[in-house]
């Protein structure tokens, strides 16, 4: 277990930055909550998998919050300083943690999305629900890779491959795509997820298909001062996240995003007994609820959150699933997630203004 590190100044994760929360994590007056850091290294990375069976990284209290660091795969082969120079990233840029996770992937055989964890929360067991609050996502470095190629949802459009080192300004919050195309700059963690359920999955599973654990849901709201809710299989929950992206449109469609490395600020609140009838995670902003389905076969998802979404609102509004049902077809929007990971991701917005009885949310 890591020794707890008080990072400067608790206030340090209160402090705005461009992709920090509007809002404090603590009401005002409140006694801030304790936190953490969980770097990322050699001994406190996973590739590849999420599993029960890992020794956790750090314990921490429910209410806790916990900066943490991570390392993307994109560009993580043999030598990233090779790959990035030849990109025109100066050396001295390439993340140190990076250079010490791809030495020891090839030492050891690793491969797969980079994954920092598992995190234990103290008090969190089976049937319980997880909220994480994502109160910022810092990028740790200026630049990201996105691959296409002849694969992905737009199969046979390109003959070859095509991997591309994409910078960005912070500042500006874009991508530098081309000198005249400058897309959204929108930090997220494509991958948050706690272990998984041992009675259907045995503890284990690959990082590559999400399920009812979270992983790699690649949902592209989950920005700051977003919440995602998780139900809890193991104790202590065990929570594990990487696949960080510096940007990505809904769909994903070439099979990756602008991989690039991020520290998320995350708080995490177990709530007990919640997550016994949850199915799939749900998230939510100031904005909006978003209600997600999942399936292998991308109609049979878009059903899957549909059916979802009916629920959801009775469970959780009060309303009756036929007003459930005609709010979903006449004001709730479905859209595609991801739909290139083995088990395709649906989700539905439905707007907070559509309820006369407003519900306090933390980050405003």
């Amino acid at each position: 277990m890591l020794k707890k590190f008080k990072m400067m100044a608790a206030v340090s994760v209160l402090a705005l930055g461009p992709f920090a929360t509007p809002a404090a994590v603590v009401a005002k007056g409140a006694k801030a909550p304790p936190t953490y850091f969980a770097p990322s290294t050699p001994q406190t990375v996973v590739r590849g998998s999420i599993a029960n069976d890992v020794k956790p990284i750090l314990h921490v209290p429910s209410g806790a919050v916990v900066k943490i660091n991570t390392i993307s795969h994109g560009g993580l082969g043999k030598d990233p300083v090779a790959y990035f120079t030849a990109a025109g990233i100066p050396a001295k840029d390439v993340l140190p943690d990076a250079v010490a996770i791809a030495k020891a992937s090839e030492e050891n055989n690793w491969s797969g999305h980079v994954l920092t964890g598992p995190i234990y929360v103290d008090g969190a067991e089976p049937g319980d629900m997880l909220e994480v609050r994502i109160i910022k996502v810092t990028p740790r470095t200026y630049y990201g890779t996105n691959g296409v190629g002849p694969g992905g949802l737009a199969a046979g459009v390109l003959t070859k491959s095509d991997s591309r080192v994409i910078r960005f300004d912070v500042k500006r919050k874009v991508m530098l795509l081309t000198k005249d195309v400058e897309p959204r700059l929108g930090p997220f963690m494509g991958i948050m997820a706690v272990a998984p359920d041992p009675a259907t999955t045995g503890g284990k599973v690959g990082s590559r298909a999400p399920g009812p654990f979270g992983g790699n849901l690649d949902f592209r709201r989950l920005t700051a001062g977003s919440t995602l809710y998780l139900p809890v299989f193991n104790k202590g929950a065990l929570f594990y996240t990487g696949d960080s992206h510096a940007g990505q449109g809904d769909g994903e469609i070439s099979g990756n995003a602008n991989e690039s490395s991020m520290a998320p600020t995350l708080q995490f609140i177990v709530h007990k007994g919640a997550g016994k009838a949850m199915r799939f995670p749900w998230a939510e902003d100031a904005a909006n609820y978003y209600v997600l389905g999942m399936d292998p076969d991308l109609g049979k998802a878009a059903s899957s959150a549909a059916v979802e979404t009916i629920n959801w609102l009775h469970d959780k509004k009060g309303l009756s699933l036929e007003d459930a049902y005609h709010l979903s077809s006449i004001g709730v929007d479905f859209a595609i997630s991801e739909a290139v990971d083995q088990n395709l991701v649906i989700y539905a917005t439905i707007p907070k203004a559509y309820f006369t009885k407003k519900t306090p949310y933390w980050a405003r």
